[in-house]
């Protein structure tokens, strides 16, 4: 839950993949889930105008990760 609040309001596909690849390396998720919140935070995914990329990346990453800890 410290790494979810830690994340800001905006994210770029790179942090994201600096949190993705920390979390995979504490085994806190699997391979199936990090391939799944990279596609989901993937530019080619987000199809709204550059200045709200960010910011959707990081609502869809934070709400995506919450679930995931829930279980």
């Amino acid at each position: 839950m410290h790494a979810i609040n830690s994340i800001g309001n905006k994210l770029t596909s790179q942090e994201v993949d600096i949190f993705i690849s920390n979390f995979l390396s504490e085994n806190i998720i699997s391979e199936t889930e990090a391939k799944l919140l990279k596609v989901a935070t993937s530019d080619n995914v987000l199809t709204v105008p550059q200045e709200y990329k960010d910011l959707l990346r990081a609502n869809i990453f934070k709400n995506m990760l919450v679930n995931l800890v829930e279980d």
